[in-house]
């Protein structure tokens, strides 16, 4: 005999969602399964559920299908071939009883009347159908044939497509501090609505070995609940973030939770320029540490900046970036866009070779046409063995082959850094020659 359970007979429902475009469904329901019942079917279920990753504990399982083939109007209708069915008047709502002898894929149908055994051809009247016959089912569902034995509940595990989730944050800028709120957007797509569940978000790039597939992205519902703010901790080599409240995820929904908010965290403007920019870029760089109001892993996600206008007190759009995953205690560092009042010619001056000795002279002129100073940096790569021989202001060695300067124009005002190297080609002809 068959058992059907539904969503019906949950107890307990949790998801776990990954940036990859899959979840991890872990539900536990109630069965009440006889000794005589030896088939179970496990309705509502995940359509793009990847039956590979199926865990089943409760009862032991002997084989199983997924059946995701649904009744349509051909199939129900090939179930009563043969069989007793009822043509009603729609205007009287008499019935009178029939034996279906054909149904076509088009819809149509060939009827005897079971008193007169008149045959009846694509009649207009309508089709009255007994009780659904055993063995189809409406929505996809796991058909497990067990071992026979009783049981009082199962626990079911399984990955299925069509979740995802990615974060999103809000930047308030104030004059020396700002404000920041982080959202996670979470996607359900998989083909079916979860209630009342506990939800777990992974942040990193977990490895899967798959072919590629195409879905058809569906009509998003947004649905925006700022619930408590999710416990976050390290997990293996990812970061998980637990909700703190169960929620209802539907079916073709977009849900927008908070994970996360930072208030008064220092940060520092700046502008960029590169010798072969027209535009210096607007920084925006503040640390991710705990003793400056934040300190908590965020994952990787666009970042909208806004300011407040002095004048009416609208907060008004000015830029937007995107970080990667980012742990705590690093530093978060954005570029939002070009600068309008800061302008500079940054060009080679000179260029000349004594014997297997090259110079080069950089000349950056920064004009600042803004009413407040500004910080300007720059940086200069070098590729070979260099040395430094003039410089009008102080740099930064970053690294071997590059150097900062970081400048600070007055304002509406300008200021000339000029610097000269040189580069030993003799050294490099010998290190080769090794």
């Amino acid at each position: 005999m068959r058992k059907m359970s539904t969503n019906q007979d949950t107890k307990e429902i949790a998801l776990t969602i990954y940036n990859g475009g899959f979840g991890a469904v872990k539900e536990k329901r109630r069965i009440d399964l006889k000794e005589d019942e030896g088939e179970l079917i496990f309705a509502d279920v995940a359509q793009l559920i990847e039956t590979d990753s199926l865990i089943v504990a409760g009862i032991n399982v002997l084989e199983f299908n997924y059946d995701f083939d649904l009744v349509d109007r051909y199939k129900l209708l090939q179930k009563y071939v043969d069989k007793k069915v009822y043509l009603k008047d729609r205007k009287t709502g008499e019935k009178r009883s029939c034996r279906l002898l054909s149904a076509g894929s088009d819809g149509k149908t060939v009827l005897e009347d079971d008193t007169t055994k008149e045959i009846y051809m694509d009649t207009e009247e309508e089709l009255v159908l007994p009780s659904l016959p055993s063995g189809l089912i409406v929505k996809p569902a796991l058909v497990w044939k067990t071992d026979g034995k009783p049981g009082d509940h199962v626990q079911v595990s399984y990955l299925s497509k069509g979740f995802n989730w990615h974060a999103n944050y809000v930047v308030e800028l104030n004059e020396e501090a700002l404000n920041i709120m982080g959202w996670a957007e979470i996607e359900n797509r998989s083909g079916m609505t979860f209630e009342n569940a506990k939800i777990k978000l992974i942040a990193g790039e977990v490895h899967r070995i798959e072919e590629e597939m195409l879905l058809e992205r569906p009509y998003m519902v947004a649905d925006s609940s700022a619930g408590y703010e999710p416990e976050v901790k390290a997990f293996f080599d990812y970061h998980m973030y637990t909700l703190g409240q169960e929620t209802t995820l539907k079916d073709n929904q977009s849900k927008q939770i908070c994970i996360l908010t930072g208030r008064e965290i220092p940060y520092q403007q700046y502008y960029k320029l590169g010798l072969y920019e027209e535009k210096a870029d607007i920084i925006v760089e503040f640390q991710n540490r705990k003793e400056q109001g934040l300190g908590i892993a965020m994952p990787q996600g666009k970042i909208k900046l806004y300011k407040e206008d002095d004048a009416d007190g609208s907060l008004e759009f000015i830029g937007e970036d995107r970080i990667e995953h980012t742990p705590k205690n690093e530093a978060i560092t954005l570029s939002i866009g070009k600068a309008f009042d800061i302008a500079f010619d940054y060009h080679k001056i000179d260029h000349k070779k004594m014997g297997g000795v090259e110079y080069y002279k950089y000349r950056c002129i920064i004009r600042n046409h803004k009413e407040t100073k500004a910080e300007v940096r720059f940086e200069h790569y070098r590729e070979g063995v260099w040395e430094m021989e003039n410089t009008s202001h102080e740099y930064v060695k970053v690294s071997a082959t590059q150097i900062e300067y970081r400048v600070l124009v007055p304002a509406e005002d300008e200021v000339s850094v000029e610097f000269e190297y040189k580069v030993d080609r003799r050294l490099e002809v010998n290190f080769r020659n090794r």
